[in-house]
């Protein structure tokens, strides 16, 4: 009887030992955070985490750089900031179908100066498809007065090859802008002429050999931007509607814009205003937020 208890003794501690050493991971990790802190010793960051963490990122254009900005500073909030400078080192891996650089790989924090800013650029050296993906990963690491370890890995995705789309954002500001970067370099048609039928390719300089009404039957890219005009409404008085089709929807009985529907001239710009209905939202995209307020599709 007795070695029948210690048999079963001995499964239920084979059963329970993973979970006993992730329980001491994270009461060896929750102990050194809170000697690190009870010390004043603060290392952060904006996106970097202790114990790492994952952003998807879906609206690269698979053509072009695409860089990310992060900081890694010295408080934990308004009120507590390290007692003393911090030394650190950064790093960054990625696959080898990009290069990734950081426009540093050390520094020190000083007590007084609170954060250190980045920029992460991840150069492709071929040319992506749609859903083909790269990822990259970014390491920090205080060696003084403390080693502390911060790391995130971003998985980044071609949603429509050759554009790139992005909000920027605040709390407290009153719009935000929808930008979008078009990198392809040739033209679509959308409507059949002169013995070009839909869908037909045309180079820039086929196209600006083109009468102005023609023109208007080509695009590089037919964007749609869809959203709620009960939580953002498109300014109207943007000049991007005058070459837009849209579509309303009713909110407390007044008719607002849903949906526009417009084309991007090659190697260009373009950007939409968005006013918020509740200005502290932040709807920047992506980081901030998994999905962006306003969905894009691009053909």
């Amino acid at each position: 009887m007795k070695r029948r208890t210690l048999i079963i003794i001995i499964i239920v501690f084979l059963l329970l030992l993973p979970y006993g050493i992730t329980l001491s991971r994270y009461v060896v990790k929750n102990i050194r955070n809170y000697i690190m802190e009870a010390n004043n010793f603060f290392f952060n960051s904006d996106k970097l985490v202790d114990g790492g963490t994952t952003y998807g990122i879906n609206n690269w254009g698979g053509a072009g750089n695409i860089e990310i900005q992060f900081e890694l500073n010295n408080h934990k909030n308004n009120l507590l900031t390290s007692d003393s400078d911090i030394t650190y080192t950064l790093s960054t891996t990625c696959d080898s179908s990009v290069i990734c650089s950081l426009n540093s790989s050390s520094g020190i924090i000083y007590k007084d100066e609170k954060t250190d800013d980045f920029v992460l650029t991840v150069t492709p050296l071929r040319p992506f498809n749609d859903n083909e993906s790269v990822t990259v990963n970014v390491t920090a690491v205080s060696s003084s007065p403390y080693v502390k370890t911060l790391s995130a890995t971003f998985v980044i995705t071609v949603g429509k090859r050759g554009i790139d789309y992005e909000i920027t954002d605040s709390v407290n500001s009153p719009y935000f802008m929808f930008s979008i970067t078009n990198a392809l370099d040739t033209y679509k048609v959308v409507s059949a002429f002169n013995g070009h039928n839909v869908g037909d390719i045309l180079t820039t300089n086929e196209y600006l050999a083109l009468s102005n009404d023609l023109k208007s039957k080509c695009a590089s890219v037919v964007v749609t931007l869809t959203f709620d005009p009960s939580i953002v409404i498109i300014d109207t008085t943007s000049d991007i509607l005058k070459k837009s089709t849209f579509q309303t929807t009713q909110y407390n009985g007044v008719d607002y814009i849903s949906s526009i529907t417009f084309g991007i001239d090659a190697m260009t710009n373009e950007e939409v205003r968005f006013y918020k209905r509740d200005n502290s939202k932040n709807y920047t995209y992506p980081f901030v937020n998994d999905t962006p307020i306003v969905t894009f599709t691009a053909s």
